[in-house]
């Protein structure tokens, strides 16, 4: 009996790659014309500034991915004091996602339709606590959320199993009794399967899949996790006396 649903955020339930390269061209737009440097200079140093960020920090930390500090890497490799500029460029790109993110097409109907079968929600992320909160509040969801899990707050990222099992735990469920959907099937997919959660892969166009011995189901859309769920409560309702 599914009793839960577990998602990822990022890519998932709002498109966050084209979100991001708009509120990073803002950032570029911002420090190029306080910097008098060109866009290409910003780049290369933005990109090093990340690197070096996730090179230097352990790989199931959640600050590597915090902005602020690939920001003030990004200016220190430019020879500039970051303390000049780091918080403004953090709050633009912030305020940019922010105010530019749009919830996925569907969301809110399968949302609406897992409270109606009495299904909890979890969201289970990496990244920082903070900003995943104001995520879920901007986009409008954050009503629909029994629980979340952050990799900041479990100090372990995706696909690690403490992720999972923290999600578990605040739900009060067991593995079978859940799903997930996430766009990533190295972190979500196979680490979904591992902890004994059905996997259910978003992913808008054919990517390449890493393991082809794990069973998932494939999604284009975000609703069609309705007519998978459908399926499973329909089996056990008509499941003869």
């Amino acid at each position: 009996m599914i009793k839960g649903a577990i998602f990822d955020l990022d890519d998932t339930l709002y498109n966050y790659k084209d979100i991001n390269e708009i509120a990073i061209n803002k950032v570029c737009e911002y420090i190029c014309k306080q910097l008098n440097i060109d866009k290409n200079t910003f780049y290369t140093a933005f990109e090093l500034g990340r690197e070096n960020t996730k090179k230097f920090m352990t790989y199931d930390c959640a600050a590597k991915h915090n902005r602020i500090i690939y920001f003030q890497k990004t200016l220190e490799s430019l020879g500039v004091n970051p303390i000049a500029y780091a918080l403004e460029m953090y709050d633009i790109y912030w305020n940019t996602m922010l105010e530019t993110m749009e919830l996925n097409c569907g969301v809110i109907e399968l949302f609406e339709y897992l409270k109606r079968n009495k299904i909890k929600i979890a969201v289970c992320t990496d990244l920082t606590t903070h900003i995943q909160h104001r995520k879920l509040r901007k986009l409008g969801i954050d009503k629909y959320i029994d629980c979340i899990v952050t990799s900041e707050e479990a100090g372990f990222e995706k696909p690690n199993p403490i992720m999972f099992k923290l999600c578990l735990d605040k739900l009060g469920l067991q593995p079978q009794e859940t799903f997930y959907v996430g766009d990533s099937f190295k972190k979500d997919i196979i680490g979904a399967y591992n902890m004994g959660s059905a996997p259910i892969w978003f992913a808008e166009k054919e990517n390449y899949i890493i393991n082809k011995d794990i069973e998932f189901e494939h999604i284009k859309s975000i609703t069609e996790v309705i007519n998978i769920v459908e399926k499973q409560l329909r089996g056990i309702y008509e499941e003869p006396i």
